[in-house]
């Protein structure tokens, strides 16, 4: 006897069953799992590596943890609310705790990247070898301006400066920096110069360190951190992937001056990028990112004066009169080019 074929309503009403049973599975499953779980507790995102984070608890304790999907990525600095689940020293983060400051970078087709959450301090950590880059410096000028957050200068290997020549070649380079008031702190790993003051900067704050592959970061932090390599290992350890180098930003804890000091704080290590970027912003604004620019804006012929080809620009002026520094200048004019860029890219063709 043949097979009677059912008809495309009876297929539908099977199709329909079993989508419905599938659902109702996944529920119960879902409901089961909640079930396991331990009581809500806060917790600190140390790193974040794929679709899982490291989760330090108010005790101290390490935990590799898994995100709720509707949560999006989280970073290294990020307060949440998560629960302990059954395997040992794993979790389930539930929700983020509303951000203070959060550093971002341009991603991979024009996605932002995440690089800290919830900090107050930037040092920016330019080398003197293989070269300060005022432009990489303005940059995340720009970017801790947006934040409204206090920043740093780290001139890092000052002990590779061999002569008084060397020192005011970089003077030099640095006067706007010092001009504007921003603290400018020559540092070395070598000779500990300037050490105890980056962590007087930091005490008691979420800092985190930028700049470009080859500053010498690492090397700071291993100073700072005589414990390093061990830290390393446990969050190696806690994570499950061994010893590896992240592309992620990793908080570490930085040690009291004294026992109950309580004077320590934390130090984010973000990764070393060729090209940084601040969140695009009008012209007005990046404008107004330029404390030495302050004095000229308003004063040229054009209220909408992009100082480049514009007759009568105040900036212009000022720049040949040497009151603005042409790197200033220079760096100003890219990230507007960028930005305009940027805002082209987006308007449907």
């Amino acid at each position: 006897m043949a097979k009677r074929k059912l008809t495309t309503q009876q297929k539908r009403r099977v199709s329909g069953k079993r989508q419905k049973s599938a659902l109702e599975n996944t529920a119960a499953k879902e409901t089961d799992d909640k079930s396991l779980l331990g009581e809500e507790q806060t917790g600190l995102v140390i790193t974040s590596f794929g679709k899982r984070v490291l989760v330090e608890s108010e005790s101290g304790e390490a935990y590799n943890c898994a995100i709720r999907q509707h949560l999006g990525k989280l970073v290294a600095g990020d307060r949440v609310i998560w629960q302990t689940d059954v395997e040992p020293q794993s979790g389930v983060v539930v929700s983020v705790l509303p951000r203070t400051h959060e550093l971002s970078r341009p991603g991979f087709r024009g996605q932002t990247r995440m690089v800290a959450a919830n900090i107050d301090f930037i040092g920016v950590v330019t080398p003197v070898v293989p070269g300060i880059h005022p432009d990489m410096i303005d940059r995340y000028l720009v970017a801790a301006k947006q934040l409204d957050i206090p920043v740093v200068i780290i001139i890092n290997k000052v002990d590779l400066l061999e002569s008084e020549a060397d020192w005011d070649s970089i003077a030099e380079l640095l006067e706007p920096y010092d001009e504007m008031g921003i603290e400018l702190l020559p540092a070395s790993t070598v000779s500990n110069e300037g050490l105890e003051v980056l962590r007087e900067f930091m005490s008691n704050k979420n800092s985190v360190f930028v700049g470009p592959s080859g500053a010498g970061k690492s090397s700071l932090i291993n100073a700072l951190i005589p414990d390093l390599e061990i830290r390393v290992g446990q969050l190696s350890e806690a994570s499950g992937l061994g010893k590896h180098t992240t592309t992620n930003s990793i908080l570490y804890h930085l040690p009291e001056s004294e026992p109950g000091a309580n004077d320590g704080g934390n130090l984010i290590d973000s990764p070393g990028v060729r090209q940084f970027s601040p969140a695009p912003c009008s012209l007005s604004d990046l404008e107004a990112m330029y404390p030495d620019f302050a004095p000229f804006l308003g004063l040229c012929k054009f209220s909408n004066c992009t100082h480049t080809i514009e007759p009568k620009c105040a900036i212009k002026q000022a720049v040949e009169d040497g009151e603005i520094a042409y790197s200033r200048y220079q760096s100003f004019q890219r990230l507007r080019q960028e930005f305009k860029e940027m805002e082209q890219s987006e308007i449907p063709s």
